[in-house]
This record gives structure tokens, C-alpha cells and sequence, in this order.
């Protein structure tokens, strides 16, 4: 069932986002097995908050577990809460699919 990811980080920037992006993404062509969409953007009243559809809730757990907070914690990166939930309806216009 696939699922979307909320992540948001009060105290995290676009910099540091961005930085954390090009270690947990390095070939934006070659984008993790289950990734369907990924989404980033300043949150209102401040921080950083993403977006992303996956296939599954383990693949979901797994990118997040194995690679976005090892790389976090090198950076030493403030914490940043996340939710998921099952997707119960997608509707894509055919000339963005």
C-alpha cells in the first residue's frame, strides 16, 4: 500500500536540507527502489518540512532508517518529527505523470 511520508524539522533550513539531499540522493537519476515522488519546501512560521510518496511503509522506513538519519547525525542535525500514513487516492493530470 503506498504511503506518505511527512517530515518536518522545526530547526532545520534550506542549507541544511540541502546538503543532507545531495548525501542521501547523490544521482538524482538513480533515485531509491519504491521512491515515487519526493517534495520539499520552507515550512510557514519557519523550518523545513518533505513530502514523500513511497510504494510501502517499508520501504519508507527503511530510506529513513539507513540513510537519512545516519547522515543527519553527521551532521549533527536538530531533530525532525515525522508521520506517515496510507495514501487512499492519487490524481495525477496526465501530462505530469
Amino acid at each position: 500500500m503506498p504511503v506518505l511520508g511527512y517530515h518536518y524539522g522545526p530547526d532545520w533550513t534550506e542549507e541544511l536540507y540541502q546538503v543532507t539531499l545531495e548525501r542521501v540522493f547523490p544521482d538524482p537519476d538513480d533515485l531509491p527502489s519504491g521512491l515515487i515522488a519526493h517534495y520539499a519546501a520552507p515550512a510557514e512560521g519557519g523550518g523545513w518540512q518533505v513530502v514523500d510518496i513511497w510504494e510501502s511503509r517499508e520501504q519508507h522506513d527503511r530510506f529513513i532508517q539507513e540513510k537519512v538519519l545516519p547522515v543527519a547525525k553527521e551532521f549533527d542535525a536538530p531533530p525532525f518529527e515525522t508521520k506517515v500514513t496510507e495514501i487512499y487516492n492519487v490524481m495525477v493530470p496526465a501530462d505530469r505523470s
